[in-house]
């Protein structure tokens, strides 16, 4: 919770309707009935200052608690739009620097719950709250501005990475990848980083680019070794080598796929047996293909030279 300012009390306000009350006796009331909790009867006191008497020392603060009341009432687009008039009418206030994290605070708050809705807002706090962090790097506030940062980053991190998510079970990979991609670039240190790129990873392996997917599960073991979704990753990684070995084979890479298999064969060699036999049964599989092809060419070959030098003299 962002820290406000304290007020010392002045004296007290009569009964008087709202057009007798002098500025202080208007603020003394309207920061009672703020202090009781009763935000919404405090707007008028405060808003009669602030729109009657401009030209008053207290201005400045009775703009801060018209906005903080209508905060308080949970009304964040309005609060946020009184604590940007202050920010640009009262600069020199004491309240200044709060204003400005308000502001950000209020677009946050304002942003719809529904991830799936648009968050015009919440990006819009994310460069506020940005903008707070560098302006003002000793503010006592950093701590708070940092706060928000984050809860708004991991906001937007969750709508990119459901929206991953969805297009993945639908079956549309390049879409998710999109997705996937963009929480891994621009929300690296979100609590959904390391699940966007298993998701990337995953949509990579139900795509058929198993060379992608094994690539992307090996860079997750780099980076997140003790991550709950470690064991998960490995088993998939393997199966990725052992499916892009054999699309290497059928698309008559045999290089490729020998390298593939001859390395999960060293893998496993002494730590999996199953497995190890795996590799090598994929391995032999590959060279009768290679050998199969090989003798249909030598036989292609033999058949073109045949035909391919008619006698002389025809």
């Amino acid at each position: 919770m962002v820290v406000i300012p304290g007020m010392v009390g002045i004296g007290c306000g009569g009964s008087k309707s709202i057009s007798n009350l002098t500025t202080a006796e208007l603020f003394q009331i309207g920061k009672e009935k703020y202090d009781d909790g009763k935000y919404f009867k405090a707007l008028s006191y405060f808003q009669a200052i602030v729109y009657n008497y401009p030209g008053e020392s207290i201005v400045d603060t009775a703009q801060y608690y018209l906005a903080l009341s209508y905060y308080g009432n949970k009304d964040h687009e309005l609060a946020q739009v009184e604590f940007n008039r202050l920010v640009l009418n009262y600069p020199a206030s004491v309240y200044f620097e709060h204003a400005v994290l308000f502001r950000a605070v209020c677009a946050f708050e304002s942003s719809p719950g529904n991830y799936a809705l648009d968050q015009v807002g919440l990006q819009q706090a994310i460069g506020l709250f940005e903008d707070f962090i560098i302006d003002f790097p000793e503010s006592e506030l950093q701590e708070d501005a940092h706060k928000y940062l984050n809860n708004a980053r991991d906001k937007l991190a969750r709508k990119y990475f459901n929206s991953a998510v969805t297009y993945t079970r639908m079956g549309a990979y390049k879409a998710s990848q999109t997705y996937y991609q963009l929480v891994i670039d621009e929300y690296t240190d979100s609590e959904f980083a390391p699940e966007a790129l298993f998701g990337l990873a995953e949509a990579n392996f139900k795509a058929g680019e198993f060379d992608e997917a094994r690539r992307l599960l090996d860079n997750f073991l780099t980076i997140y070794p003790d991550h709950t979704l470690a064991a998960k990753v490995t088993e998939m990684a393997v199966e990725a080598a052992f499916l892009n070995g054999t699309a290497a084979s059928e698309r008559g890479e045999y290089d490729s796929a020998r390298t593939i298999f001859r390395k999960l064969i060293e893998k496993f060699r002494h730590t999996d047996r199953e497995r190890f036999r795996r590799a090598y049964e994929c391995l032999d599989k590959v060279n009768q293909a290679a050998d199969e092809e090989s003798q249909v060419e030598d036989d292609d070959t033999g058949a073109r030279g045949e035909l391919g030098h008619p006698r002389r003299g025809i």
